[in-house]
C-alpha cells in the first residue's frame, strides 16, 4: 500500500514536472518568435537606412529620379535601374517576411504606402520599372502581391500623368 501511494506521489510530481517543462518552452517559442519579428522589422529599417544613404551620396542620379521623364546617360541609366532593383528587393523581402508571419499586417501595408511615396516621389524609376516588368513578365497578375500592386499604381501613375505638359 505504502509502495502503491509512493508510485502515485511520484507519478503526480514526474506530470507536473511535464506541465512545467511545456510552459517553460512554450515561454522560450515565444520569446523566440518575439526575437525573429524584432529582427526582421529591424533588418527591414537597416536595409531603408542603407537606401537613404545611397541616395545621399549620390544627389545627382536621385535628383534626375524626382523628375518625370528624365534624359538618362548610359551611367545614370544603369543607377536607375539598380536603384529600381534595389527598391524592388526590399518590398518584395518585406512581403516574404509577412507571409512567413516575421512582419505584421501594419507593416505589409506599409510597404504599399512606401511604393505609393517612391512612385510619386521619384517618376523617374518608372522607365526602370517596366524594364524590369518586361524582363522578368511582371504585370498586375502576378504572384507576389508587392509587384501586381506596384505594376498597378505605375499604370495608374502613367494615365494620371498623361495629359500632364
Amino acid at each position: 500500500m505504502k509502495l502503491e501511494k509512493l508510485n502515485q506521489w511520484l507519478s503526480l510530481l514526474a506530470n507536473l514536472g511535464v506541465i512545467v517543462g511545456l510552459v517553460f518552452l512554450i515561454a522560450e517559442l515565444n520569446q523566440a518568435n518575439r526575437i525573429a519579428v524584432y529582427t526582421a522589422e529591424s533588418t527591414r529599417s537597416s536595409q531603408f537606412i542603407g537606401m537613404n544613404t545611397s541616395r545621399i551620396e549620390n544627389p545627382e542620379i536621385i535628383a534626375k529620379l524626382m523628375q518625370p521623364d528624365p534624359e538618362f546617360t548610359d551611367v545614370e541609366w544603369v543607377q536607375a535601374l539598380y536603384t529600381a532593383r534595389q527598391q524592388i528587393n526590399t518590398w518584395i523581402d518585406a512581403e516574404n517576411a509577412v507571409i512567413n508571419g516575421l512582419l505584421s499586417e501594419t507593416t505589409r501595408r506599409g510597404v504599399f504606402n512606401d511604393i505609393d511615396v517612391v512612385i510619386a516621389e521619384m517618376p523617374g524609376l518608372i522607365p526602370a520599372w517596366e524594364y524590369l516588368f518586361e524582363a522578368y513578365k511582371l504585370d498586375e497578375d502576378a504572384d507576389l502581391e508587392t509587384m501586381a500592386y506596384l505594376f498597378r499604381a505605375v499604370q495608374e501613375y502613367k494615365q494620371d500623368h498623361a495629359a500632364d505638359p
